[in-house]
């Protein structure tokens, strides 16, 4: 695997690549870093040219001032240059799904398919991802960090997993995870997405029907005068805590030429606990 950095406008962004092919660019979420593409990767080598940096604000890469998205593509464009990258197939989960369709929308000549994993999509659900609102008070997140950072992580890999899969990040996965988000900086990074994303949404749809009803979100602005436009796969883990179920309704809604892979045993880290099932499915539909 070839592991380097690469500065992409005065931004530096941890590069891993493997394989050869048509290029692969993999965004990956939170707690996680590039690393979490690492089984699919492998499985896709012989194919695609897997590109699985640690996306801008997160992980290895630097730190970013302004948590937006627009700026996160940006930089993907960059480093897709730096690369020499034309045109990829852009993958992206968690908070990855969210800067891929942002990069989807502001950049399509650049997305030739779109493959999204377990990712928020205009509607949020208060009940199940409380922590948001917890990320979304000042200081106190960065304090619970510093005081039980590798606990505040193991909790959110287990119990984002479905039970018959924790085992995946036993080990080696568990400390690197760990590891990238020891520093207080890398933390207030990630912080700053979930504050500066979801705060106006929250501030404007909490008062309704706290805990049963949705949150209408700007995390992806699927509903603006640009819609998604490149062929789209979505392969969704059926047992997500966090992002359930019912809020494939806005793909299919917003996202009609979508075609949707239910994963009825995976929870939300579909990456790590469905690598196969995952890997089959994007060479199906890339082709």
């Amino acid at each position: 695997m070839d592991e380097r950095v690469i500065a992409v406008g005065g931004t530096r962004i941890l590069h891993r690549e493997v394989g050869s092919g048509t290029p692969l660019l993999c965004l990956h979420g939170f707690p996680q870093t590039g690393h979490a593409w690492r089984a699919v990767g492998e499985r896709l080598a012989d194919r695609f040219r897997v590109l699985m940096p640690d996306v801008p604000g997160f992980g290895g890469s630097d730190a970013l001032r302004i948590a937006d998205a627009s700026e996160v593509a940006r930089l993907l464009a960059g480093y897709l240059d730096a690369l020499d990258v034309s045109q990829a197939v852009v993958l992206g989960h968690d908070w990855g799904g969210a800067f891929a369709l942002r990069f989807s929308l502001d950049r399509p000549e650049r997305v030739s398919h779109l493959v999204l994993t377990n990712t928020a999509f205009r509607e949020l659900s208060p009940l199940h991802s409380w922590y948001i609102g917890l990320f979304n008070i000042p200081v106190l997140p960065e304090l619970a960090f510093r005081a039980a950072g590798d606990r505040v992580i193991s909790f959110f890999l287990r119990n984002g997993t479905a039970g018959g899969h924790r085992e995946v990040f036993d080990g080696e996965p568990m400390s690197i995870y760990q590891a990238a988000y020891r520093e207080p900086e890398r933390v207030t990074s990630v912080l700053a997405f979930y504050r500066t994303v979801t705060r106006k949404a929250f501030k404007k749809q909490l008062s309704t029907r706290f805990g049963r009803g949705v949150v209408r979100s700007d995390v992806v602005p699927g509903a603006g005068p640009r819609r998604i436009e490149a062929p789209t796969l979505i392969v969704w883990g059926m047992k997500d805590r966090a992002l359930p179920p019912k809020l494939l309704t806005g793909f299919r809604r917003d996202i009609p030429q979508a075609e949707i892979v239910e994963l009825p045993d995976v929870g939300h880290y579909v990456p790590e606990e469905a690598p196969d099932e995952l890997a089959e499915a994007i060479v199906g539909f890339v082709g």
